[in-house]
């Protein structure tokens, strides 16, 4: 087992973003793996960062681990870089905290949150030395688990899976995982387990459909399991029905939304016609105010974060929103604690709650119109009236937001170019408010994708040609010194499409374009179309088919999946768009006869007491500016992250830790920590210097151990010493390195070394490569064993690296050099 963590350290030396494969986060629970009952790994099948930011994995993982007859790991998907060492070296894709063999695990549960992800779920299985096809598995692999909002139709991955939960699993993944446990205690044999997990409401083994093909065509899948016809999808009645901690993990790296995320509803009943989460996520659950804020509470504590994002499919339709934003401001702005609202409706907007989210710092204001043109805007029922959106924008504007975010799509059902041109006119009108100059406007489109189980299931989608024929045209009238255009690569939107009205025939198509080189394919520099096209070619598969119009009268593949909603109402619907009449949302209105609530337990659940407890803000009385001179280790895996990434975990630990922080001015307010020199990634260091300012006076020892208790293990603060701003960041110009070499270097190759004047090593700095001197900068290099004791100057500017010196010991590349560790410090006595 350490043979395998040290192998894998040794990779993670060399690839870009080592941070993303650490592991070992704040508030991960850790267990004896071998002292558990059930070894659970949940995997996201896309990068760290991306993955982090998903709420509905980290869901999972806060229910699992507070079981404590559970291990519960994560793993994300490797990049490019990771991979190929992985394959070099012969090593399997390992647990991201445990570091363990995925095959080691009992249940692997991989999500299929999107379709551009189903190469990544291929590549993941592969790595990890598991059969992809489920078919090939045996008594002795782990059960594959899916689940997420792709699984609306599971046909293209479904060859991939054991079993896959369909709809909310926060209750179905304990009964899963029971049943999983109980037969892997029994040794019960494969096909007998798929059985009992077939019996779970909600769970679909794909094994227990057969596809039927006419003349490369879909017919029907055919249940081989009598009373096993649908799969109903599974709903929770209230969000706060399966208890849990809400001590959310903190990222080591950077993520996509990089703030404390809190679910203040689910599920959106408007209507929107192209919308698949409206199917999925029905009927609306709200959690309370109060409810919220002991969230907030908690998850504040629990993990330092500077900014809130409350999610939902529609925040501004939340019913104590006002309320709400109200009190969180004054509980948590004396502490800088910013608002993001990331789904906000034209019409939801008042003066108040643009007042509220303001306060702190503006985090971004975003309107999504989707069409260009009030008609158009009535075939989606998105009924929003142009007057509204001007509106709506004129009062961001005048609160102070500078620049507004435009989110359209093209290609939506009954789309003409006055449609299209509506969108360039809107975006014009909208860089001037009242006549006068206005905010900067960037428009964002993507192409309409028809989704299974919406009431535009049956509709084309866009030829690639005719894609960017549109995008085009948009280019050219979308240009300005007020306007900005962005859009969603042509390609990934047409793939979209494949997988979503796709059937089992894709699984072979998915794995060709694996073998191609097709991974990462949401990212648009990663995805290689080509690899697609050719991989179609050679199973004689053609892809346009996928994105024709369906007849409502032909089965659909996915139409074994009950998600709730009817077939009858997204017909109705559907009729509905073509006739420009719109549909009202049932919150407000009569139900419209969906199908997806059992007006029992499962109906829509407003949060009527809007009433929040009285509020004491957290406000420490400042008595001046108080400087505090630090001297830190950064060690062990620690040595991995970016000085960006050290930076936030000292923000972050110091929020925890309560300490009464002096932030920054201006736009976003931040704790006023200071580092005297940034340490290059992989290298170790017992003596770095940072610097603390607090508006009140504490003892140096109370900082300290404040400061360690929350510090992740590898950061530890070893001193703290009152200090002025000027004399607090300074740091000896000689700094000593220890240096464990992977190779022998001989004396007399030192000594030749130092012999020389001049030494010069061509090395990449950013993206540009130059020649610099070395020999100046050392100021004494011996050797001890099989290690270099080296002394640097180290100038404010400029210098050089340690691993630049041993590269030129060996005349090879600083990436080349044979090192397996480096340790810098400064003598103790010359920091104080």
């Amino acid at each position: 087992m350490e043979d395998l963590k040290a192998r894998f350290e040794k990779i993670i030396a060399r690839v870009r973003k080592p941070s993303r494969y650490l592991g070992g986060e704040k508030n991960v629970v850790s267990r004896p793996f071998e002292e558990t009952d059930l070894k659970i790994c949940l995997v996201f099948p896309d990068l760290y960062e991306v993955g982090m930011s998903h709420i509905g994995l980290l869901i999972l993982y806060l229910i699992l681990s507070s079981r404590e007859n559970f291990f519960v790991d994560r793993a994300y998907a490797p990049a490019r870089d990771l991979e190929a060492f992985l394959r070099k070296e012969n090593l399997p894709f390992l647990s991201l905290t445990a570091k363990r063999s995925l095959k080691e695990f009992d249940l692997i549960g991989i999500s299929y949150p999107y379709e551009l992800c189903a190469t990544n779920i291929v590549n993941i299985l592969d790595l990890a030395g598991i059969p992809v096809l489920a078919e090939n598995r045996t008594d002795a692999d782990p059960i594959v688990l899916g689940g997420g909002s792709a699984v609306s139709n599971p046909e293209p991955v479904a060859d991939f899976y054991d079993a896959i939960i369909i709809g909310e699993a926060e209750e179905a993944i304990l009964e899963v995982a029971e049943v999983v446990s109980l037969a892997r205690k029994k040794a019960v044999a494969r096909a007998e387990l798929l059985n009992s997990l077939s019996e779970i409401p909600g769970v679909y083994v794909p094994s227990f459909f057969k596809p039927i093909y006419e003349k490369g065509v879909f017919k029907e899948l055919v249940p081989l399991k009598p009373g096993y016809e649908k799969i109903k999808r599974r709903v929770v009645p209230d969000l706060d029905f399966i208890p849990y901690p809400w001590r959310p993990l903190v990222p080591w790296a950077e993520i996509a939304h990089d703030r404390l995320a809190i679910e203040i509803s689910r599920g959106c009943t408007r209507g929107c016609r192209f919308c698949q989460a409206s199917s999925l996520y029905r009927p609306v659950r709200e959690r309370t105010p109060r409810r919220l804020l002991e969230m907030a509470e908690e998850g504040l504590l629990a993990t330092g974060w500077d900014e809130i994002s409350f999610l939902s499919l529609s925040a501004g339709d939340y019913s104590c929103l006002t309320e709400l934003i109200v009190s969180f401001n004054k509980r948590f702005l004396p502490e800088k604690v910013a608002l993001s609202l990331p789904s906000l409706r034209v019409g939801s907007l008042n003066e108040t709650i643009i007042a509220e989210i303001k306060k702190v710092r503006k985090t971004g204001f975003t309107l999504a119109p989707e069409a260009g043109t009030e008609r158009l805007r009535q075939v989606i029922n998105k009924d929003i009236k142009e007057e509204d959106l001007l509106e709506t924008a004129r009062m961001a504007y005048e609160a102070g937001w500078q620049h507004l975010k435009l989110y359209f799509m093209i290609g939506l059902p009954t789309e003409t170019q006055e449609d299209l041109e509506g969108i360039v006119r809107l975006a014009r009108k909208l860089t001037r408010i009242k006549g006068k100059r206005g905010p900067q406007v960037n428009v964002s489109v993507s192409t309409f994708v028809p989704k299974p189980h919406t009431a535009f299931q049956w509709e084309a989608q866009l030829s690639l040609a005719e894609t960017k024929r549109r995008l085009n045209w948009l280019k050219a009238k979308l240009s300005g010194r007020r306007l900005k255009f962005k859009w969603h690569k042509p390609e990934q939107s047409f793939l979209e499409g494949v997988f979503s009205k796709g059937d089992r025939r894709l699984a072979k198509l998915i794995l060709l374009a694996h073998e191609k080189g097709a991974r990462l394919d949401g990212w648009s520099e990663e995805c290689r179309f080509e690899a697609w096209l050719a991989a179609a070619k050679e199973l004689g598969l053609d892809l346009e088919n996928y994105l024709a119009a369906k007849d409502p009268n032909l089965p659909l593949p996915w139409e074994h999946i009950d998600l709730g909603v009817t077939k009858e109402f997204l017909l109705e619907e559907r009729n509905r768009a073509l006739s420009q009449k719109t549909s009202p949302d049932c919150r407000f209105a009569k139900c419209l006869k969906c199908g997806a609530c059992d007006f029992k337990s499962i109906k829509n659940l407003l949060a009527k007491d809007c009433d929040v407890p009285a509020i004491r803000p957290k406000i420490v009385a400042e008595e001046g500016r108080f400087t505090y001179r630090l001297i830190y280790q950064k060690i062990g895996l620690c040595r991995f992250l970016s000085q960006l990434e050290v930076m936030k975990q000292f923000h972050r630990a110091a929020r925890r830790a309560g300490l009464p922080l002096s932030f920054s001015e201006g736009f976003h307010p931040l704790p006023r920590i200071s580092f005297a020199k940034a340490l290059p990634v992989g290298v170790e260091s017992l003596s770095e210097v940072a610097a603390l300012e607090l508006v009140k006076r504490l003892p140096p020892e109370e900082i300290k151990l404040s400061l360690n208790k929350e510090l992740p293990e590898g950061l530890a603060i070893k001193e703290v010493i009152p200090s002025s701003p000027k004399k607090a960041l300074t740091v000896p110009d000689e700094a000593h390195y220890e240096i464990t070499m992977a190779e022998p270097i001989s004396d007399d190759a030192i000594q030749k070394f130092l012999a020389k004047r001049s030494v010069v090593l061509k090395v990449r700095r950013g993206k540009k490569e130059k020649e610099i001197e070395i020999r100046p900068y050392v100021l004494s290099l011996e050797k001890e064993d099989n290690k270099l004791k080296l002394v640097l100057f180290e100038p404010r500017e400029g210098g050089v690296r340690a691993e630049e010196v041993v590269a030129a010991l060996f005349n090879c590349a600083p990436s080349a050099a044979p090192i397996q560790r480096i340790v810098k410090s400064y003598p103790l006595e010359l920091l104080k």
